[in-house]
C-alpha cells in the first residue's frame, strides 16, 4: 500500500518539438544529467513529427510524458495543448535546440519560490561557442521604433536605451526586471497560465513570449526577471531557420499583431513606417558594401542586402503577405 499521495510536482518543463530528433535528445539528455534538487517532470509535446522523434523519446526517454499532435498545429498551439496537462507549480516553456549547462531548472525554480512578485523569468542563452546571445528585450513600441531609426543603440550603446532584443554581458550576476525573457527557455508560474492562459493563438510564431511576457506584468505587481546564473546553450533556427525568407514576413505579420492588439491602427501603422526605414538604411548599406566585395564577403552582403529587403516588404505590406 502506498503512504500517501505523490508529492507536488515543482517543475514541469515542456517541449514543443516538430522534427528535431538528434536536438531533441541532446536537450532531453542534458536536462537529465543537469537537473538535480528537485520533483520534475517532462512534457514533450511532438508537433506530428515524421523523423521519428517520438520514437526515440519513447525508446531512450521513457519517463518523458510524450503527448502527440495528430496535425501540425505549429509552435503556440504545441505549447498550449503541453501547458493543459502540466502537473507543475511552475512550467519551463524550453526549446527543443537547447542544451542546460548548470541546473538551470533548480536556479529558476528556487528565485520564483523567493520572489512571489515575480511571474515568469528567463536565464542566460548562450551560443555553442559559450557567447551569450539574445535573452530578453523590450516590446515593441514607438519609442523602441525611434531608437532603432535613429540607430541610437548603435551610436551610444551605454545609454541602455529599449532595443527588441538584448545580447546581456557576460559579467553580469546579479537578477533584474526586463520587459520580456526569451521564449526558449521562459519559466512561469502555473497559476498566472491558468488565469490567462499560455499563448495567444493570433501568433503563429515570434512575439509570443512578449505578448505572455506583457500579461503577467499586467497582472498587479508581477514582473518578469532574467536570472543570468541559470545557463542555457541555444542553438538557434533550427525549426524556422529552414523556412528561409518567409520567417522574415511571419516576424513581421506578428510584430503587427503584437502593435494592433495593444495599441490599434495608427500607432501600428507609425511604428511600422520606423522599421521600413530603419531596414531601407540597412538595405542602403548592404547593397553598397555588396556591390564593392569579392568572393565569399560579396555572398555574405548579397543575403544581408536581400533580408533587409524582404523586411521593408513585409513590415509595409499587407498582414498576409508571403515571402518566397
Amino acid at each position: 500500500m502506498p503512504d500517501g499521495p505523490e508529492p507536488p510536482v515543482h517543475v514541469t518543463v515542456l517541449i514543443a518539438n516538430w522534427n528535431g530528433r538528434d536536438v531533441l535528445g541532446e536537450c532531453l539528455r542534458s536536462l537529465v544529467r543537469q537537473t538535480v534538487g528537485l520533483r520534475y517532470e517532462i512534457v514533450v509535446v511532438d508537433d506530428a513529427s515524421t523523423d521519428g522523434s517520438a520514437e526515440m523519446v519513447r525508446r531512450e526517454f521513457p519517463g518523458v510524458r510524450l503527448a502527440l499532435q495528430e496535425v501540425n498545429s505549429g509552435f503556440v498551439r504545441a505549447n498550449n495543448a503541453g501547458a493543459e496537462i502540466a502537473r507543475g507549480r511552475y512550467i519551463l516553456l524550453l526549446n527543443s535546440d537547447t542544451v542546460l549547462v548548470n541546473n538551470a531548472v533548480l536556479i529558476m525554480a528556487e528565485y520564483l519560490d523567493r520572489h512571489e512578485e515575480v511571474g515568469a523569468c528567463g536565464g542566460m542563452l548562450l551560443s555553442p561557442d559559450g557567447t551569450p546571445q539574445i535573452s530578453f528585450g523590450c516590446a515593441p513600441s514607438l519609442r523602441q521604433a525611434l531608437v532603432d531609426a535613429l540607430f541610437l543603440n548603435d551610436l551610444f550603446p551605454r545609454l541602455h536605451l529599449p532595443a527588441r532584443g538584448v545580447i546581456p554581458r557576460e559579467d553580469i550576476t546579479t537578477p533584474f526586471a526586463v520587459e520580456y525573457v526569451s521564449g526558449a527557455d521562459l519559466m512561469i508560474r502555473k497559476d498566472c497560465v491558468g488565469r490567462s492562459g499560455l499563448f495567444d493563438t493570433s501568433f503563429e510564431a515570434y512575439y509570443e513570449e512578449v505578448d505572455l511576457c506583457r500579461r503577467v506584468r499586467a497582472r498587479g505587481t508581477m514582473e518578469v526577471h532574467f536570472i543570468p546564473g541559470a545557463r542555457i546553450i541555444h542553438i538557434g533556427g533550427f525549426s524556422y531557420g529552414k523556412m528561409g525568407r518567409r520567417r522574415i514576413a511571419m516576424q513581421c505579420r506578428s510584430q503587427k499583431t503584437f502593435l494592433r492588439k495593444y495599441h490599434g491602427g495608427p500607432y501600428t501603422t507609425t511604428v511600422l513606417v520606423l522599421f521600413a526605414w530603419h531596414y531601407a538604411l540597412k538595405l542602403a548599406f548592404r547593397s553598397a558594401m555588396w556591390s564593392v566585395s569579392r568572393g565569399a564577403r560579396k555572398a555574405f552582403w548579397r543575403e544581408g542586402a536581400h533580408d533587409a529587403w524582404y523586411s521593408v516588404l513585409s513590415s509595409l505590406g499587407p498582414g498576409r503577405r508571403t515571402v518566397p
